[in-house]
This record gives C-alpha cells, sequence and structure tokens, in this order.
C-alpha cells in the first residue's frame, strides 16, 4: 500500500473517530520529608555525599574563594554562563593569586591537552531537585558538559530560587534552557560524587565524574 493510501485511510478514519486530547499530569509519589523544600533538599543531598555549603548572593564570591583554598586548588575550569552571578578579582590578593582561572570557551579540540591537566571546575545549576537530593544541569554553548566531568572537584552553584519540589518540575526546568527551539544537548541530573560499582560489589568513586563534589547555595 502506498504512502498516500495510508494516509488518505487516515484521513478518512479521523472523520469519524477523533483523537482525544489529553493534557500531561504528573503525581509525585514521593512523600516530602519535610515541609521546607530548602532545608529537604539540604538534608537529601548531604545523604547523597556532596558537600552543601549555604552562602548568600552578598558573600557568595568569598565563599567560593575560601572553598577553593580549603581544598588546594590549583587550575579551575570555569563556565562563561556563571559570570553574571559571579565576576573573578582582576587583583588578586595574597591568599587567591596562586588561583589561575580558566574559561571553558574553546572547544575541547582547541584545548585538549591543557582541560585534562586541571584539577577544578566550577558550573552553575538549572535546578535543583528536593525530593531527591540532586542538582539538575543543562549543557549549551556557555555551559559545556565536559566541564563537570573532567576534574577530581566539581563546584556547583545553585540559587535557592531554582529549587523545586520533584523530578517531574526539575526536568521542566532543564527543557526550560532550550536554545532557538532546541533542547540541550545534554539534560544531566548529578546526586554527588561520581559512584560506581565493579563485579564484586566494591564501590568506587570518581570514574565517572568528580571525586568531590562540593554545592554552593545562595
Amino acid at each position: 500500500m502506498s504512502k498516500q493510501a495510508i494516509l488518505g485511510r487516515i484521513r478518512d478514519s479521523l472523520q469519524y473517530n477523533t483523537l482525544q486530547g489529553d493534557s500531561a499530569h504528573y503525581t509525585n509519589p514521593l512523600k516530602s520529608t519535610q515541609e521546607d523544600k530548602i532545608q529537604e533538599y539540604i538534608t537529601l543531598q548531604r545523604a547523597n555525599k556532596a558537600i552543601v555549603i549555604e552562602s548568600q548572593p552578598s558573600t557568595l564570591l568569598q565563599d567560593v574563594y575560601n572553598t577553593l583554598l580549603e581544598i588546594k586548588a590549583s587550575k579551575i575550569l570555569y563556565n562563561p554562563n556563571i559570570k553574571d552571578i559571579l565576576e573573578f578579582s582582576q587583583n588578586p590578593t595574597d591568599l587567591t593569586k596562586s588561583l589561575e582561572f580558566i574559561a571553558y570557551d574553546k572547544s575541547i579540540d582547541e584545548n585538549r591537552g591543557e582541560l585534562f591537566e586541571i584539577d577544578t571546575s566550577i558550573v552553575r545549576a538549572s535546578c535543583a531537585v528536593a525530593n531527591l537530593g540532586i542538582i539538575g544541569i543543562a549543557s549549551h554553548s556557555l555551559a559545556p558538559r565536559l566541564s563537570s566531568l573532567i576534574t577530581r572537584t566539581c563546584l556547583i552553584l545553585l540559587s535557592k530560587n531554582d529549587i523545586v519540589e520533584n523530578f517531574y518540575q526539575g526536568v521542566l526546568s532543564l527543557k526550560a534552557q532550550s536554545e532557538n527551539g532546541k533542547l540541550p544537548t545534554n539534560m544531566i541530573f548529578i546526586a554527588g560524587p561520581s559512584r560506581t560499582a565493579d563485579i564484586e560489589l566494591q564501590t568506587v568513586f570518581g570514574v565517572h565524574g568528580s571525586l568531590k563534589t562540593y554545592v554552593i547555595l545562595y
């Protein structure tokens, strides 16, 4: 049967049997453990082995510096999309002059050798899911996916305003990061440090992502 004949039969059938539309709906299967979704997120994110640092917009930069110094970071890769919330000083102090900040604004083919020598990265979360304790990140031109994968330590900046209650709302938040009508090339959720297990069921950290994950909540 030809394509035209098939489409013709479909059109004829629709005149007698119209399709019933139904809007998407979601019922959350998990009960919230706390009434305050921010506190619920913090509790569960820490349970997922991420280190949560509570901050605020006015002290965010200083808290980032303090964390970098505490973990003895040297080379720091950052996504360009953090610039509207965080601007690194061009006049570093004696304490911060040892930190080298590198913008991830080139393709991996241009700086492959340099990227894999960087110890720490800073990325910006698109959202967080309170009742799971996870971070959502959407990749795009100003937030390359690789930045949260290749370093041993990853700092994630999260606004309290971007915390949602459940996974469905988190997916909607990531899909809202579309550019020019196209979905992000990657939409991922991060619970904490990369964890995997071998055939002997031995848990290993840092194989498919960062060994340590910090979330700076502001």
